[in-house]
């Protein structure tokens, strides 16, 4: 009877066990729940989806809207795209990863953008293939420039790598002037983007785009950054207004909060951690397991100078940004 009582106990233990492992699968893949609906559609018609991406370009903010882009884009009733952004940008890397969820969800549907504070550096960047960009007076945008850190005693370690045997000549840390190089690379291709998508609004030369200047809202109307001052609804209006699936008014208004990124997530990346703009990279050396970790140099689409955890790091700018 004992031996029955324990094996009814250790099933019974087994079975809430799988309970909750089919829950937590089921969270997992369920499709995205958007908030109440607005509008005056019914609830299987047209829609608008609003999402939104605040705080910098990391690679965890960067992976959850870009996923949110991709199930709006697999969502039939959704006919259009409101981002609602307010990012200083970060790295370059994923400011790149922006940039192509954007444009790739534009190339299937109106996307508007509403600036709610800040879309500078890698923000622009990831909002540039935007059919309307909409702002506030006091909204910020621009920036667009490229900088990078790097370890101050670079030549140092350049120097020890030179002494070391390598499968490559490439296998070896940077020199000052190859970082200059890549950084005229990627300037470039920021300015370029920049200029492909909004090069007919602009009333700036691309020298003068590359000055990384940034504009508050009224002057961005002014000089093609910007299309429009307006409001939230300002730009879901003209979402609407571009959908080809949507006539007259009648459509429904979905409203998807972004999700909270705790610390460790960011941390676990081995990126950076952005906070109120500040870029701050995160040293994983293991000073334990015996190894001599050298910061690599990073390369940010950024407002603002990085901030560096690490000590005696240099930021290296090119010429125009």
């Amino acid at each position: 009877m004992a031996a029955s009582s324990e094996s009814t106990s250790a099933t019974t233990v087994l079975y809430v066990v799988v309970v909750v492992v089919a829950v937590l699968v089921a969270t997992v893949l369920a499709p995205v729940v958007y908030s109440a609906t607005t509008g005056s559609g019914d609830s299987e018609g047209p829609s608008v989806a609003v999402l939104t991406l605040r705080g910098g370009t990391s690679g965890a903010n960067v992976a959850a809207i870009s996923e949110d882009l991709r199930q709006a884009r697999n969502n039939d009733s959704i006919e259009a795209v409101v981002m609602r952004i307010d990012s200083p940008g970060g790295a370059v890397t994923s400011s790149e990863e922006f940039y192509l969820a954007m444009n790739r969800t534009a190339a299937e549907m109106p996307v508007v953008t509403y600036v709610e504070g800040y879309a500078a550096s890698g923000g622009y960047f990831g909002i540039a293939p935007s059919d309307a960009i909409y702002v506030k007076p006091s909204s910020l945008v621009g920036s667009v420039g490229v900088v990078a850190t790097l370890p101050s005693a670079l030549e140092a370690q350049n120097a020890q790598v030179r002494n070391a045997l390598r499968t490559g000549p490439d296998k070896q840390l940077q020199t000052i002037d190859s970082v200059r190089e890549e950084l005229e690379l990627l300037q470039n291709a920021f300015v370029g983007t920049v200029m492909e998508h909004r090069g007919d609004e602009l009333t700036l030369s691309r020298t003068e785009v590359s000055s990384a200047d940034t504009y508050r809202g009224t002057e961005a109307v002014q000089n093609g950054f910007a299309d429009e001052i307006g409001t939230l609804e300002s730009a879901i209006q003209r979402a609407a207004s571009e959908a080809d699936g949507i006539e007259d008014d009648s459509y429904n208004v979905y409203y998807k909060e972004p999700p909270s990124i705790t610390a460790s997530i960011i941390l676990a990346e081995g990126d950076v951690e952005s906070t109120n703009g500040s870029i701050v990279y995160v040293d994983q050396g293991d000073e334990e397991a015996g190894t001599d970790f050298v910061p690599p140099v990073r390369y940010y689409a950024v407002y603002g100078i990085p901030e560096s955890a690490v000590e005696n790091e240099e930021v290296v700018t090119n010429e125009t940004g």
